[in-house]
């Protein structure tokens, strides 16, 4: 037992790319720390590390239920154990959403808005004038959301389609 642990950073090693190498160090932890109470951050680290290595939901999901199996905590340190792997778990989906990845969502998120509120307002055109031209199609979708948002409050008080395009 203790060569293995001697050549822990050989396992941790394998470990990247061999889910065998997790279970021989989950084994490993468990005879180490046998009281239970001493348990929660070699378990922690365990996840930490199936985090660290890219291992798939697929992958990590039965090796999270061997590694608790084998690393039993006792009841009443099974919140913080959770509380531990749900913070990993967001910290995780975070790091894995990078700036420009951020910036592009939100890019996405706000033209979704603006295709949204030129639909309307062209709905809302159609239905108080009539038909519109292709002019005033094309119009409302370069805008932005400044504008489309004044527009469909000048719709309010306009008389007529010119109106609507006001100030």
């Amino acid at each position: 037992m203790s060569q293995w642990l001697d050549r822990w950073d050989e396992l941790e090693s394998l470990a990247r790319t061999n889910p065998f190498a997790v279970v021989v160090m989950a084994q490993l932890q468990a005879v180490r720390y046998r009281a239970g109470t001493r348990r929660v951050a070699p378990a922690v680290s365990l996840v930490r590390m199936l985090y660290g290595y890219g291992y798939g939901h697929e992958q990590i999901q039965p090796l999270l239920r061997l590694i608790e199996w084998m690393l039993r905590l006792p009841k009443d340190l099974e919140p913080v154990y959770l509380a531990a792997v749900e913070r990993l778990e967001r910290e995780r989906k975070m790091s894995y959403v990078m700036i420009a990845e951020r910036r592009g969502i939100a890019k996405g998120l706000e033209r979704g808005q603006v295709k949204g509120q030129a639909d309307l307002l062209l709905r809302l055109l159609q239905r108080r004038f009539g038909a519109v031209g292709a002019d005033v199609v094309q119009r409302i979708r370069a805008a932005g959301m400044e504008e489309l948002e004044t527009w469909s409050l000048n719709i309010l008080d306009a008389a007529t389609l010119e109106d609507v395009f006001r100030g």
